[in-house]
């Protein structure tokens, strides 16, 4: 089964894999990791002064004594946006690279708006990559590990009180870019854009990423709740969804284009950048 990172590219609860945010939310965490640093320094600075910069430096960040990735892993999914008619009106491809000390989601791979959010155990440091610039930005690393759980209690948290919304099994099968796939269907409660989601799962794929770092920390650390509404779930890796609207209208697909269990260095060599330190602006 693939362990992966829930409110991300996919969701494991309880040994289930289910859809997640877009990729568009990773822009967003993103400017969350830069509005964190931003504050963090500027709180420093203000109230405990050198002292309490000198604390948040590389060579002080004594939590990644074992910097590696027990598995390599890149996982490519393309995102299309649909018209009214079903027609596509934008590709994005999107990916996730775990590579030996590290991280990295890439988002709008091959376009002019490309860049990089990496998380380097090894350096201690988040890298946030303009590739059509060749610039990047340093930080010191920033673990999510409880912005993440708190955001996955409280949707839990919601869900036991929403009676409406609901994952139900269909039975129907289908080969889906290689992948024997099973289909589900979510049913949203109270949503003002959109009513259901068509999820295809497989179990043709099987990687333990448990043992991987994301965001700060292994992933095995993380502690999600599990929830009820999912009993109809049988687990599987997301390869496709299909998100309608409240007329019955596509109005955008996910689906996986590759999964390979290895990695390109190349989107952890800061070589070809030119790299910012944040902590050298202070």
């Amino acid at each position: 089964m693939l362990n992966f990172f829930p409110g991300f590219i996919l969701l494991l609860v309880s040994g289930i894999v289910y859809p997640a945010a877009s990729f568009a939310q990773h822009a967003a965490v993103k400017q969350q990791i830069q509005k964190d640093m931003e504050k963090k320094y500027a709180d420093s600075q203000r109230i405990k002064g050198k002292t309490a910069l000198q604390k948040i430096t590389y060579e002080n960040d004594n939590r990644y004594k074992d910097p590696t990735n027990k598995v390599q892993a890149t996982i490519t999914f393309e995102d299309k946006e649909l018209d009214k008619k079903g027609a596509v009106k934008k590709t994005i491809i999107q990916k996730m690279v775990f590579g030996k000390t590290g991280e990295c989601i890439v988002m709008n791979e091959g376009d002019n708006n490309e860049s990089w959010m990496i998380y380097n155990y090894a350096d201690k440091a988040n890298y946030m990559v303009n590739v059509k610039q060749k610039t990047a930005m340093k930080m010191p690393l920033i673990n999510m590990q409880k912005m993440a759980e708190a955001g996955a209690k409280a949707q839990a948290e919601k869900n036991t009180t929403d009676n409406h919304s609901s994952y139900k099994a269909t039975g129907e099968k289908q080969d889906i870019n290689g992948y024997n796939c099973t289909k589900y269907v979510y049913t949203y409660a109270d949503n003002k854009r959109y009513a259901t989601m068509d999820m295809w799962l497989t179990n043709d794929i099987s990687l333990n990423l448990g043992d991987n770092y994301m965001f700060g920390a292994r992933l095995n650390a993380y502690k999600f709740p599990a929830n009820a509404q999912n009993k109809e779930m049988k687990g599987g890796v997301m390869v496709r969804t299909v998100l309608y609207d409240k007329n019955g209208n596509p109005v955008s697909q996910r689906d996986l284009k590759e999964f390979k269990k290895s990695a390109d260095e190349l989107y952890f060599d800061m070589s070809k950048f030119k790299v910012t330190d944040m902590m050298g602006l202070l």
